[in-house]
């Protein structure tokens, strides 16, 4: 299992070109269940903002999460089995994940891979009998259901695990989306990528907060807007509060005046974007 990043630094150039063509991968792997899944995590903003002025670091590792109501009469387990099938995947140590090897063929050490599979908390997908993988399950999250809201569909070029070249299809979460579930993944774990991603996508949409606003706030009284917001209040309260100290960490900048200025950046940002609810 791969270490839990907290630096950018951790986030190595080998790991994250893996890591997109284990993306490549699964898109063709799960090409005739692309109405079923639906990609967030740390490869969202990447996908989204290609042409941003400054590059997003991109992700170690691939999340998908599954629609549980286009998932029934056994197609959970069969989407499990495509994976299984090709004899690349295997169970990884987190009940929800499976693993792969990618060899860059760069003389170094294969990298692993992991794909993790997520599903809203208030659903439920039926068990398979027998089970694929024993103790196999999917990661159930709060507001994990926003990725299935407004979700894009996107063409993506790359290599695949074997390092042939391809594009596939698959969907995408929303900017808008993607952020209501940043925001809750902040009030609900210590992961210092989590404000850089949100704060990132903030300062990088193309046409500025006002669109991400007006998105938010037509749909004020759904419950996992209200709380997102509530936790951003909670978090950006101050330059020295949670969520810019988080940026912080991640940036590991050596000196205290480039701390503070992205403490400031960060805090500056989001209470704008707050403002404009």
């Amino acid at each position: 299992m791969n270490p839990e990043p907290r630096n950018e630094a951790d986030y190595s150039e080998r790991q994250t070109v893996a890591a997109r063509r284990v993306l490549v991968d699964v898109g063709q792997v799960l090409a005739s269940f692309v109405d079923c899944v639906v990609v967030v995590g740390g490869w969202t903003p990447d996908l989204l903002l290609p042409d941003a002025d400054e590059p997003h670091v991109g992700s170690i590792d691939v999340d998908l999460a599954l629609d549980a109501a286009k998932l029934k009469d056994g197609r959970y387990a069969e989407l499990i089995k495509l994976l299984l099938d090709t004899k690349r995947y295997r169970a990884g140590e987190k009940d929800f994940q499976l693993v792969v090897e990618v060899d860059l063929k760069d003389g170094e050490k294969p990298v692993q891979v992991e794909v993790e599979f997520l599903a809203p908390k208030e659903v439920k997908l039926k068990k398979n009998k027998p089970k694929l993988l024993a103790d196999f399950r999917v990661l159930q999250v709060e507001a994990c259901s926003e990725a299935f809201h407004a979700p894009v569909e996107l063409r993506i070029p790359g290599q695949n695990v074997r390092g042939a070249t391809n594009t596939v299809t698959l969907r995408v979460a929303s900017l808008a989306d993607f952020l209501v579930m940043k925001a809750h993944a902040m009030g609900g774990r210590d992961k210092p990528k989590d404000t850089y991603d949100f704060c990132y996508c903030l300062g990088q949409l193309p046409a500025g907060m006002a669109k991400l606003a007006e998105d938010w706030k037509k749909r004020a009284r759904e419950k996992n807007i209200a709380k997102a917001v509530e936790i951003l209040r909670e978090k950006f309260a101050s330059v020295d509060a949670f969520g810019p100290q988080q940026l912080v960490e991640f940036h590991s900048a050596p000196d205290a005046d480039t701390q503070a200025m992205q403490a400031r950046q960060a805090y500056e940002l989001v209470q704008k974007f707050l403002s404009l609810l």
